[in-house]
């Protein structure tokens, strides 16, 4: 069994772990959320700021670290919130931030996840994936990351979040795309 630590303090991202890295792959898990701050560097996409936070912690602790980041990208919106969903999320919470659409016709949004893995004074590897959508005129379900709440996948007319509490995570997480399969695949096989 191969031992993966995995940097992350957020309990959707631990969730998906244990179905994807756990569960599926086998991987012995270890979850941490580092005594010193991780920091995620401003940038324009989320594969950069994983693969900086990757490797800024694998160097800090002296082991192998994963990190993820993931991004919602909306049209209308100049490609905001970009890398910078817990910003938003913090600072508005999904009801305020679909309130500021009510009036903006190009609704049209991708999401991209990313995972870094990264071994320590070494360049971090970084595994994309993600999904095209549009975002609900409302925010509906009752389960999921903040932008769960209003992000309708293409094909969909649930949100994300409807989706996870109809047919259960596993469900949902195939609309994040496949890096975290990716990049398991990458890792068992090395």
């Amino acid at each position: 069994m191969k031992k993966l630590l995995y940097l992350t303090s957020n309990p959707y991202k631990f969730r998906e772990a244990q179905i994807v890295l756990a569960d599926k792959y086998h991987f012995e898990l270890e979850i941490m959320n580092p005594d010193f701050e991780l920091y995620e560097i401003q940038a324009a996409t989320c594969a950069e700021v994983a693969g900086f936070s990757a490797r800024y912690g694998a160097d800090q602790l002296g082991k192998a670290c994963l990190k993820s980041d993931t991004g919602l990208y909306i049209e209308g919106f100049g490609n905001l919130p970009g890398p910078y969903n817990a910003y938003f999320d913090k600072q508005l919470g999904a009801e305020a931030f679909v309130e500021l659409f009510k009036n903006v016709e190009n609704r049209k949004a991708r999401i991209e996840h990313c995972f870094a893995f990264c071994e320590p004074g070494q360049e971090p590897k970084i595994f994309t994936g993600g999904s095209t959508g549009t975002i609900a005129k409302e925010c509906r379900g009752g389960d999921g990351r903040w932008h769960d709440f209003f992000f309708i996948p293409d094909g969909e007319s649930r949100t994300l979040a409807e989706i996870g509490d109809q047919d259960g995570p596993g469900k949902k997480l195939s609309y994040y795309g496949h890096a975290i399969e990716d990049f398991a695949q990458w890792f068992k096989a090395r």
